[in-house]
């Protein structure tokens, strides 16, 4: 048995106005005591049921901003976590998001020394005005220096993050990014389109006509050359928003689309375990303050538990699987949960007549044209 490790560090320089994840702009942050709370949450879970006993199978540090924290910090962490949790292999894959504008030559060949192994950057885009309108702190030059240092400092496995329409992007400057991007050959690639979230400035902005989205048929035409371009380029589409050169899929994410079991330490972060018998999941107090507070005194900073019922787990699993290209196969569905696909949700019938879906050698998955609507086949199982 092993289970994912997912870290979430909430500070940044700066927020960006399209973000919704738990993360703060901050000039100072706790480092010491975040880290002491990262490991009393650690212990308290690896000494009982389910984790005791399990290997970790992979290591993500994510945000927020976590390339803010040094070299040091994360050491203490990682030594805690070697003392408490024994690794599936030597080799597991360790990642640690990065913004370009907080990174040094020394830094990344530090956070290599640990034992981290994959680095996942931040680029946004490679357009100065547009890395501007999407909050960026760093200049396309920075982004490129950072992967040249990374690459000097040892890591042959690198993630670029790139956004699509972005307010004011053409599908000529989205060719630019990407033929920039391709330059740098990095092993993975994560392309998301831009969304307005509730809650931050961007889904203000836009209600206010601040901003202008970019319109669905040109977001549709971007999505398509991106695929296009990628496949050129030796990537293989793999899930919805990810591509990989052949081995380098992101192993950390496949057990989230799998359905696998994960442990997420920090403020704001959320936990799943697949048993009993449908499935639980919790996550932690977003306030960096009162999480720490707690975690330290009580081992655990909870703010919500939920038990799954059949019927939610049986849509998260069409949900997840779904999300990657390949699908899944229809048996693996009906050993889990006792029914047939077709019978748990007979609308599939009418989404493979309607060429959202299809069905080939026992799989189901998303056609092309299913991919450029998955967020409304994806609403229709729950």
């Amino acid at each position: 048995m092993s289970f994912s490790l997912y870290i979430h560090i909430p500070y940044c320089l700066v927020k960006c106005p399209y973000c919704d994840f738990n993360a703060y702009a901050v000039r100072t942050w706790p480092e010491e005591r975040y880290i002491e709370a990262l490991c009393a949450e650690l212990r308290h879970y690896v000494s009982r049921p389910p984790w005791d006993g399990q290997a970790v199978a992979t290591v993500y540090f994510g945000g927020g901003t976590p390339s803010l924290f040094s070299p040091v910090s994360l050491q203490r962490f990682l030594d805690c976590v070697a003392k408490l949790c024994p690794f599936v292999t030597e080799d597991i894959e360790m990642t640690i998001e990065a913004d370009p504008a907080t990174l040094t030559r020394d830094k990344l060949a530090a956070y290599r020394a640990l034992g981290i192994n994959r680095l996942s950057l931040g680029l946004q885009s490679f357009q100065p005005h547009l890395l501007q309108t999407l909050g960026r702190l760093h200049k396309a030059e920075d982004g490129t220096r950072a992967l040249e240092w990374a690459r000097e400092v040892g890591f042959t496995n690198v993630n670029a993050d790139l956004i699509f329409a972005v307010p004011g992007q053409t599908l000529a400057l989205l060719e630019e990014d990407l033929q920039q991007l391709f330059a740098l050959a990095p092993e993975h690639l994560s392309l998301y389109n831009l969304t307005y979230e509730e809650h931050t400035p961007f889904w203000t902005m836009r209600n206010r006509g601040q901003l202008q989205p970019v319109d669905e048929e040109t977001e549709a035409e971007m999505y398509l050359l991106i695929q296009e371009r990628c496949r050129a380029q030796g990537y293989r589409h793999y899930e919805i928003s990810n591509f990989a050169r052949p081995g380098f899929w992101s192993r950390h994410n496949t057990t989230y689309w799998q359905g696998g079991s994960y442990l997420g330490l920090g403020a704001g972060a959320h936990s799943y375990v697949s048993e009993p018998p449908w499935g639980m999941r919790w996550s932690n107090i977003k306030n960096p303050k009162t999480y720490m507070a707690k975690a330290l005194t009580q081992g655990e900073a909870n703010s919500t538990v939920e038990v799954l019922t059949r019927a939610q787990a049986m849509g998260e699993f069409a949900f997840l699987q779904l999300r990657q290209l390949e699908g899944f196969p229809l048996s693996q569905f009906a050993d889990r949960f006792g029914v047939s696909f077709m019978d748990a949700f007979p609308h599939v019938t009418e989404l493979i007549a309607s060429g959202l879906l299809q069905e080939a050698a026992g799989r189901i998955q998303l056609t092309p044209r299913g991919l450029l609507l998955a967020d409304t086949i994806f609403a229709s199982f729950f």
